[in-house]
């Protein structure tokens, strides 16, 4: 049973339309009201919207070198979102409420055969049950994580032995307000591939890309042959000779990678954020010539780890003061693989040393978007528009004016750069800045040589497994 999501139409029903020209300018802010204002600068290439998709999470750029008391107020923007992101993970009854990660789906018969050799990969997914499973039905499907692509041969001792495996699983995971509607998208699907298998998860009212992440790793932490590592697969990341994750030359790499950076993350390789086609060249290249081909430029590895990931466990600490794991959950609207490379040390001399050498390809998946997509345009908003209700009296400046960040809000609204409030692209917008100044905050910490400003327990580590 699905559980259910409290006060959802409170959440989500958008208020009434107000009329622009009845709206108010933003006024300035001056004297003791306008301390601790965060300087910000627009993002030039984010405010044309021809470039928008190389930078969509990115509306502004905070300025470093912020005085003591905007200092203050990044880390009072933490907390805020950190306060309310804990709210809107509560599920339960008023008197005995808990915060936890709910999962249906689980297939327990299967992952009897499975070992901690495997290893599984974890697609989160939303929105696009039709795309994939018209992709799944093809013949010749390029996808990563399709489930064909899962046979392994891989070494599992000190002699280098091959072993023949058991395919790898693939648990594509979805919001639950989603799951009926993959489950009959995929049917075919999920019967002609054993290891395929279609998990729902939920988070109380918590949602977005931080918290899809959070919960990927609560899953694999529930798993129950306690895999040694996942793959974590963005939906559209593209199989190429160069990532092929069962080539025994991209295992020895990624083994490599992981022994000399000592993380416990490393990527298959760069991640770019526009999609582009497939090279065809399975079976017309070597490996060394694939990877040759795709190599990308140095200046790529600034860059997160991100879209196609192996990630060792422990996949949370749990007991008394368990963690999330390496993604913060209250990073809703982007930016949690930026925070997460903060976090854990990967830029050296600006330089991601997580990253193999080669480039990630994501590939359009064709076919039609899913109606009513109730997670994204529901729930998502819901949790948008709540954060903004919490957040929009963060002082900024902004082209030398210090105002609130509704009043930035509408500055953008009145420079036709985002959609006019009651708009899922305002309010994200409005996430995304308040993001951008908590990795700043982060990043500036990190620089100092101080602590991370730990916060990664939105969710407790008890598990509700749901049937």
């Amino acid at each position: 049973m699905l559980p259910k999501v409290k006060n959802l139409k409170s959440l989500g029903s958008p208020p009434e339309i107000e009329d622009p020209k009845l709206r108010k300018s933003p006024s300035p802010l001056t004297g003791a009201n306008s301390l601790g204002a965060i300087k910000l600068t627009l993002n030039d290439d984010w405010a044309d919207k021809g470039k928008r998709p190389r930078c969509k999470y990115s509306p502004v750029s905070v300025d470093k070198n912020q005085g003591e008391h905007a200092t203050q107020s990044m880390k009072n923007v933490l907390k805020k979102r950190v306060d309310k992101c804990e709210e809107l993970a509560k599920t339960g009854e008023s008197s005995n409420q808990v915060r936890w990660f709910s999962f249906i789906g689980r297939d327990k018969f299967s992952e009897r055969k499975l070992r901690s050799e495997n290893v599984p990969a974890i697609v989160i997914s939303g929105g696009s049950a039709e795309k994939i499973a018209r992709d799944l039905e093809q013949n010749r499907s390029n996808l990563a994580w399709h489930p064909r692509n899962m046979q392994n041969r891989r070494p599992i001792n000190k002699d280098g032995h091959l072993i023949n495996m058991l395919n790898d699983p693939v648990y594509l995971l979805v919001h639950q307000k989603d799951f009926k509607s993959y489950r009959s998208a995929l049917g075919t699907a999920l019967a002609q591939y054993e290891n395929l298998h279609l998990i729902g998860w939920s988070g109380g009212n918590m949602t977005g890309f931080g918290t899809a992440r959070a919960a990927a790793l609560a899953l694999a932490d529930t798993l129950p042959y306690r895999p040694e590592k996942i793959m974590m697969i963005d939906q559209d990341v593209a199989l190429t000779e160069a990532t092929r994750h069962t080539s025994l030359e991209v295992q020895r790499e990624l083994k490599m990678n992981f022994e000399t950076s000592g993380k416990e993350i490393a990527a298959y390789g760069v991640g770019y954020p526009t999609r582009g086609t497939p090279p065809n060249h399975f079976g017309l290249r070597t490996f060394d010539e694939a990877a040759e081909a795709e190599k990308p430029s140095e200046t790529d590895f600034n860059s997160p780890a991100q879209q196609f990931v192996a990630i060792k466990a422990p996949f949370r600490q749990n007991g008394k003061d368990g963690k999330d794991g390496i993604y913060e959950p209250y990073m809703v609207g982007g930016g949690e693989d930026m925070l997460m490379g903060i976090r854990l040390g990967l830029i050296k001399e600006g330089k991601n040393i997580s990253l193999l050498d080669r480039k990630i390809v994501k590939k359009a998946l064709e076919g039609p978007a899913d109606q009513p997509n109730s997670y994204w345009n529901e729930m998502h908003r819901a949790t948008l528009e709540e954060l903004f209700k919490a957040e929009k009296d963060t002082l900024v400046e902004f082209d030398g004016e210090k105002m609130s960040l509704e009043d930035l809000i509408l500055k953008f609204e009145d420079r036709d750069l985002i959609e006019r409030r009651p708009s899922m692209e305002s309010y994200n917008t409005a996430a995304c800045i308040i993001e951008r100044i908590i990795l700043r905050y982060h990043k500036d910490n990190k620089e100092k040589g101080l602590p991370f400003d730990e916060h990664n327990t939105i969710f407790n580590t008890h598990h509700k497994m749901g049937e």
